[in-house]
Parts: C-alpha cells; structure tokens; sequence
C-alpha cells in the first residue's frame, strides 16, 4: 500500500492500495503526509484482521458437494429475476462484496455461521449495522428465491433471522422549505420539486423522469404518470392537477415546444438519470442543512393530503399503491403543528389548581 506524492494535485499526497477479497484497486488523497500515514497504518491494520477472517471462512469450506449451483451464479441469477433495474441495480452493488468472498463456495454449502463472519467483517470495515443488515436482507432474499424456485433442495438461510432497523427516514420538506429549495433550483430540479410535490410520484428513471408531454393532457388538468415496474396491472395511472401545477405546466410546455423538447424532465433536452448534484446545490444555496432527499417530495405529498383530510384510498390510487396501508406505513409524516394539536385534544386535568389551595 505505497504513498506517492504529486506535487500538482491539490490534495498531493495519494495512497494506493488493492482490496484483499477482490483485488480491486483502490486510492485515496490527503492534503498531508501524516494523514496519508495515519490512513496507511489504518487500512493494513483493518486489511490484516479481514484477510485472517476470509481465510478462515475459505479453509471451513474449501470442500463442498457439487449438487447446487456456486453462491455467485444464484445471486447472478436473483439480480436478473428483478424486473425493476434501478432495484436490480441496487441489490447487485450491495452484494458486490458477499459475492467477493462467498462467490465459489457452492450455494447449499452457506451458513449462519458465514453470515456473522461477514457481519463482523462489515462492522470492522465501519460499515453501519443498517446498511450491513440491508445486505443480509438481500442474500436472504435471494437464497429464499432460489429454494422456492427449485435452484436450492433446502434453504441454508432458512433459519436466519436479522434484527429490525428503526426507519432513516427524513422528515419530508416543509411548504416553507419547498419554496426556498424552488426558488434556488436549477430549472430541470424545479420541475422535479414541483411534480414531486402536487403529484407523489417516484422521484427518478423508474416515473417522474419518464413523464412525457404527450402524457400530459392541459386542457384536462390531468396527465398519466407513467408506473414503475412493480407490479402494476397498468402501464400509467392518471393524476389529476392541480391549479397551481396547471399554471407552469403551460408554461414549460410553451418553452419546450419552441425547443422540440419531448420530455417533461430533462437538462437542456436531454433526459436525466439523476438529480443529485443539483439537489444538494439547491439545498446549499436555500440554507437547508438538515437532511432531506429528493424522493422525500413523494413522502410529501402524502403526509400534506393525510394533513388536509384527502381520502387514504384515493392518496394510494395516485401514488400507484393497491395496499392503502403502504401510505400509512412508508409515507405518513406528522408535522409539528399535528403533533401540537394532538397535545392539546383532551382536555385539561386541572393540575394547576393542586396545591393552591384547591381540593383535587
């Protein structure tokens, strides 16, 4: 793990390295030396514990019956089972590493005693037990897959159980702090925090970015939004709009027809994966420090519609849910001003009056 030194980079001391459950090449740049040789002593130290627990792990089950398909063609084959590709993109980047270590292994062969292995690797690594359990998860979704499917006799997993997570889920943006972050977007992520908001589409390639304006009717203040690949029964469902959201539809509808635009979202014409750096540009020139993700205006929508008295059933038909109980559960966020009236439903219990003089 060699540190070079550039002298025309900024940050010119660099510290290369190879991952030793793959071999993949790695670096990192620091603006001084000792934070170079800190970092250094750090990673061999980390380095030596993880290669010790692989070889372990590698040595228990260096033999295995041939009657199951290998751990990395079962997760292979789990990740194309998944329709939706930002999920299947998702899943394979978290089990990236599993399939590092675990890949060869014949897949009936795994046990409970790898998972804590790979647990405990990922907590060395300083990995969070949320995002170590969201891994788990995976694999234990997969091999589930894999034995109802027949690719397994028996699930090695079957008995696995993983705790629960307290959701890490922001707080959904105020109107106030919606207004703010409009007013310091780029153009494309004002439309974004706009729909966002009126509409509680998902928030990305999967609908809002799909959105075209032939799917846009202005004329009937309603548009179809296109349905991600969840299992819907339709291809779009129609959400009606409202005044406000009518108003710059028009608008950007004018702007983008003299430009031959076809999609609703888009940076100068062409379409957009990803938000994210204009969000966080938004959000820095707003004075927004606190944590809120794009895909908290889908969040949004929902808890303002509960807030204003909107039917459950009709918030799941726009949102493109069949099971009510998914808003109420994922999307339903209280604001102060709920909470504050919740205090203040029952009324007093007269405590002031004990001990002034006044029989309880």
């Amino acid at each position: 793990m060699p540190i070079i030194f550039l002298r025309y980079k900024k940050k010119p001391w660099l510290v290369k390295f190879r991952e030793p459950w793959s071999g993949r090449p790695r670096q990192r740049a620091f603006t001084e030396e000792a934070d170079a040789q800190a970092f250094y002593t750090a990673q061999e130290s980390i380095y030596e514990r993880e290669r010790a627990i692989i070889k372990a792990v590698r040595r228990k089950h260096s033999q295995s019956r041939p009657t199951s398909p290998t751990v990395a063609e079962l997760l292979r084959r789990y990740l194309e089972s998944l329709d939706n590709p930002t999920t299947r993109a998702a899943s394979a980047y978290h089990l990236r590493l599993f399939a590092d270590i675990f890949g060869a292994r014949k897949a009936h062969c795994l046990t409970v005693e790898d998972v804590a292995a790979f647990l405990d690797l990922q907590a060395k690594r300083g990995v969070s037990k949320s995002t170590a359990y969201r891994r788990m998860g995976i694999v234990r979704a997969a091999f589930r897959w894999a034995a109802r499917w027949g690719l397994l006799p028996v699930n090695p997993l079957a008995s696995l159980r993983l705790p629960t997570q307290a959701p890490q889920t922001p707080d959904p943006p105020t109107a106030r702090e919606a207004r703010l972050l409009y007013a310091a977007a780029a153009p494309h992520v004002r439309r974004v925090i706009a729909l966002g908001m009126a509409t509680g589409a998902r928030i990305g390639p999967s609908e809002l970015f799909r959105l075209r304006w032939t799917d846009v009717d202005l004329k009937g203040a309603v548009l179809r939004m296109p349905n991600a690949s969840k299992g819907a029964a339709l291809e779009a469902r129609e959400v009606p709009l409202r005044p406000d959201i009518l108003t710059l539809l028009r608008r950007w509808a004018a702007e983008d027809a003299a430009q031959g635009y076809t999609l609703v979202i888009h940076y100068k014409g062409q379409p957009v994966r990803s938000i994210s750096r204009g969000w966080r540009n938004a959000l820095r020139r707003a004075g927004i420090t606190r944590r809120i993700r794009p895909y908290d205006l889908r969040h949004a929508f929902a808890s303002r519609a509960l807030d204003y008295g909107a039917e459950l059933k009709c918030i799941a038909e726009i949102m493109g849910h069949s099971d009510e109980k998914m808003i109420v559960r994922f999307y339903r966020h209280t604001s102060a001003k709920a909470r504050r009236k919740a205090v203040n439903a029952a009324p007093s219990l007269g405590l002031e009056r004990v001990g002034c003089g006044h029989q309880p």
